[in-house]
């Protein structure tokens, strides 16, 4: 009779708890959309704005906010080429979220996304943190009259590869092709030995993975688990340089290399190629590649704009068609 009870007893108390944590939905809408939509990602240009919205009764109480993951240090599945063992699998990094009440929202069923409010939560005092550009995630509470709550999917929702891929996801990109789509994994977190599921789903990504997510989103294909080796070893080779120090290279802008393609590098002889990233742009308009020219690069960082000589690009390096 005492064990019937325990097991009612535990019943009562998964449906208590389902009711009072009953899910709900976040609609999104983009500033061209006349309709709502419910969805996981919504994507928009840089520089314009995201609507938010739930459904609420009279009397609900609304508490929305954004979930922020720390990009101010990286983390790794696999060890780091600098320590023992490298490359070897040391399980999955645990990625550091940090939930953000947006107060000023409370109890509005609408909320609009724009840089204006992204910029006011960089709440890890990270470098690497962009409020125009990149991927953002957010999460919604509702609280009727008598207590029970109605939450989405949020910062709870996470398993050993990070975020639940049902969060929110707002994205603002700076363009529509390949640089565009791969500017959307800004404040995504640096994760060495990333997964295509991470990469994919934006929760974690390392130099190779971020470039291959980015191609695959652009191009509306699968995500491929590619490392630099690879890469170097099967894409198209268009230049090299044998000992590339940052300045004298006869690579041109244009009529060799172009915004989009990847370089990647080798620092020892017969070593293997250990980094890679996307050429950006000729800062300097000098029509050849330097080390003042932009690369976006991620790891061991999250993705960011750096030159080439400060992204490490300086060794054996060889320029890839990216062929996005």
């Amino acid at each position: 009779m005492m064990k019937l009870l325990r097991h009612f007893s535990l019943f009562i108390c998964s449906i208590l708890s389902l009711s009072l944590f009953a899910n709900v939905e976040i609609y999104s809408q983009l500033m061209s959309e006349q309709a709502w939509h419910i969805r996981s990602a919504v994507v928009s240009p840089s520089g314009s704005a995201v609507r938010l919205k739930v459904d609420v009764a009279q009397g609900e109480q609304v508490r929305w906010y954004q979930i922020i993951p720390d990009t101010s240090q990286y983390y790794k599945n696999a060890n780091h080429p600098w320590e023992q063992n490298p490359y070897q699998w040391a399980g999955f990094g645990k990625v550091r979220y940090q939930q953000k009440h947006l107060k000023q929202f409370d109890n509005h069923p609408y909320i609009t996304v724009d840089a204006g409010l992204l910029k006011q939560n960089n709440v890890f005092n990270s470098h690497y943190y962009h409020a125009d550009v990149g991927s953002f995630w957010f999460e919604v509470e509702v609280i009727g009259v008598n207590g029970i709550k109605r939450v989405s999917t949020g910062v709870r929702d996470t398993d050993h590869r990070g975020l639940s891929k049902h969060v929110l996801r707002v994205s603002f990109t700076t363009g529509d092709g390949y640089l565009g789509t791969l500017s959307s994994f800004f404040n995504v977190p640096a994760i060495f030995g990333s997964v295509p599921y991470q990469s994919q789903h934006y929760l974690g990504v390392d130099c190779a993975d971020v470039l291959m997510a980015a191609h695959a989103i652009h191009n509306n294909g699968k995500v491929h688990d590619r490392n630099v080796a690879w890469l170097v070893t099967n894409l198209k080779h268009k230049a090299n340089l044998s000992d590339f120090k940052g300045a004298g290279s006869a690579i041109k802008w244009g009529a060799d290399i172009s915004p989009g393609d990847f370089i990647a590098v080798r620092y020892r002889q017969n070593g293997q190629f250990a980094h890679i990233g996307a050429l950006y742009k000729d800062s300097n308009n000098n029509g050849l590649l330097d080390g003042e020219d932009l690369v976006l690069h991620a790891g061991p960082n999250a993705l960011s704009y750096s030159t080439v000589s400060d992204a490490g690009f300086l060794g054996e390096i060889v320029i890839l068609d990216n062929q996005s």
